[in-house]
Formats: structure tokens, sequence, C-alpha cells
């Protein structure tokens, strides 16, 4: 049996919130919900005191793309997101953020089935084909955008920067790729290979590191500067243990 997906609701109208719950609760009862909120406030201290894997979240709250300004806050978005509201003309916006669906109300039950089972499917392929089906030594890596499919060298890649549900892929070469997958996707990819995530924003290439100073400050080869966390230093300075970097 799959493990529960953990899961929050923000909508401003108790209703709508109310409503989804119960659709979930009926249609789609893999779905755990952990707790709803009536805005970006109580949202924002909903995802950092739950941690979702996936967060139900309406556009407008109640005038405005108040949706959007919550996510844009976030300095790390670490779940899916499934927009649900009662506009259509925010679509285009939500794939910035690489939305998992958009759903318009009054929600249909077969498009909101459809959503979680599309979740359930990222889940597995990143969970599971994401590494385990990936040799330990490959050499390229396809970086999706808007404009297509960019294939890179993985020893070219230096490091990677969230942005929003998005990645910034830093190259040799001084190019910035832009794509619409999360850090915690590539941190699940990359993660037998030589990168580390030192800090909840940024996963470097260890093998890029040309020096690190004791302020907790790593520089890279590009000339770039990147701080490390204090809960992540030290596992941090254990994987470059492991790589033999330092003694």
């Amino acid at each position: 049996m799959s493990q529960a997906i953990r899961a929050i609701i923000i909508d401003d109208e108790e209703g709508s919130r109310h409503l989804l719950r119960n659709l979930l609760t009926e249609y789609c009862p893999q779905v755990e919900i952990l707790d709803m909120a009536d805005g970006p406030s109580t949202g924002w201290k909903a995802i950092r005191t739950h941690q979702p894997e996936l967060v139900f979240l309406d556009v407008r709250m109640p005038a405005s793309d108040e949706g959007f300004q919550l996510l844009e806050s976030m300095d790390n978005i670490d779940f899916a997101v499934i927009f649900t509201t009662s506009f259509d003309q925010y679509a285009i916006r939500a794939i910035k953020f690489a939305a998992l669906d958009y759903l318009l109300k009054p929600i249909n039950i077969l498009e909101l089935q459809k959503a979680v089972a599309r979740y359930e499917t990222q889940r597995g392929r990143s969970d599971q084909a994401g590494v385990e089906n990936l040799p330990n030594n490959f050499q390229k890596i396809g970086l999706p955008s808007l404009e297509g499919v960019t294939f890179v060298s993985v020893e070219d890649i230096i490091r990677l920067e969230a942005d929003g549900n998005c990645t910034i892929f830093y190259l040799k070469n001084k190019q910035k790729i832009l794509v619409t997958k999360t850090l915690k996707y590539y941190q699940a990819l990359l993660g037998d290979q030589s990168f580390h995530r030192i800090h909840g924003s940024h996963l470097v290439n260890l093998k890029h590191i040309t020096r690190y100073l004791k302020e907790g400050t790593v520089e890279l080869s590009d000339g770039s500067a990147v701080f490390v966390s204090a809960r992540k230093k030290k596992g941090f300075l254990e994987k470059l243990q492991a790589m033999k970097l330092i003694r």
C-alpha cells in the first residue's frame, strides 16, 4: 500500500475549503489533509508547520493574485501545487510555478482525481526512477524548459538554485537555464553524484568547490559564493570527507 499523500488546502472561502476536503475524502482517499488555511498568512504558517508534499491553493484571496504572491514570498518550494480558482486567466502564469494542475471551480470530481493521480505518478518517478534507474556515472541530463529540452554534461553543472517551483542551473560556460522542476527533484536525481544541498535554496557540485571559508561560505569555480546553512554544515563536511576532498 502506497504512503498517504500529505496535503493542505489554502482558500479564503470557508465553503470551498470544506467542499474540497469532502471531495478528497470521498474520491481521493489516498490524500491526507493535514490542515486548511484561510489566506496567505495562515497558509504560510501551515506549510512551515506541516511540510506538506502537495498544496491545493486558491489564486484569488479574496480579490487579487495572493496565491501567486504566497509562492513568490517563499525561498524554496518543496511541494507540488494544484491551483483551484474560479478564474481561468491565470493559467499561463501558473506555468512559472510548474503547477501540477489548474482546476476551475466548481471542481470536477474526475479532473480532481486525475490531478491527484498525476501527482502520484510524479512522486513515484522522483522517488524511484529518478535515482534507482539511473547509473551512478550517467554523463548527461535533459533539462526541460518552456522552449524544449537542453542536454548538458553533469560535470559542467556548477550549482543549482531554487526559483519558486523551478530551478536555475548554472553551468561552466556561464550559461543559466531555468527549468520547470523543483530543486527537490534534482536533489533526488543527482544526490548519488557529487552534488550536495548546502542550503534550502542551493545544490552544489562538490567537484567545483575551490575554497571553503570558516564563516560557512563555499566558493565555486565560476567565482560565485554560496552560504552553507548551519543545519546542513555537518552533513556537508561529512560528504566532503567521504569524497576525500578534505581530511
